[in-house]
């Protein structure tokens, strides 16, 4: 188990926000080069959009935390 803190917890919310938001980017990209479908694409950008939004939440109610 390695060593948990505050600062590898946010790094680590952080690099999962990141890349949800860099695979909703792809996705919109493949669906504007017409290389997804629309059922696909709604179905997989909406998870990531979700992802992100779980982990945007997690991180921000993180760093609130650690401010007080």
């Amino acid at each position: 188990l390695e060593n948990w803190s505050p600062q590898s917890a946010l790094g680590q919310l952080q690099a999962k926000l990141d890349a949800s938001e860099a695979e909703s980017e792809a996705q919109i990209e493949q669906f504007l080069a017409q290389d997804l479908p629309l059922g696909s694409f709604l179905e997989s950008f909406c998870q990531s959009r979700t992802r992100s939004h779980i982990c945007r939440t997690q991180l921000e109610k993180l760093q609130e935390l650690l401010q007080k």
